[in-house]
């Protein structure tokens, strides 16, 4: 058999094996989880620490108790940035990427 020949067959066989529910499904990956450069590393009544643990600059928040989050601050690589809001709102619970 020529090598056309050959691979005219080998299609067919696989597309036998696809209809007949045979064949293994095509491998998917994972998707790549997000990186979290964002890191709450401390916090006091109405101010939070956030550390940018990645080599660029990021945008970044923390979320609160029992109000709206504030607004977005930006952060250097390897740098820490400093968020406040009222703090009779709450606590924060982690940072975020913005």
């Amino acid at each position: 058999m020529t090598s056309k020949a050959l691979r005219r067959a080998a299609a067919a066989a696989a597309g036998t094996l696809m209809l007949s529910g045979l064949a293994a499904a095509p491998a998917v990956a994972a998707p790549a989880a997000p990186l979290a450069c964002a890191q709450l590393t401390g916090q006091s009544y109405g101010t939070a620490y956030i550390k940018n643990t990645c080599s660029y600059a990021i945008s970044a928040s923390v979320q609160i108790d029992w109000t709206g989050d504030p607004g977005c601050i930006w952060i250097n690589p390897g740098r820490t940035g400093t968020i406040h809001w009222d703090g009779a709102d709450g606590r924060a619970n982690y940072a975020y990427q913005c």
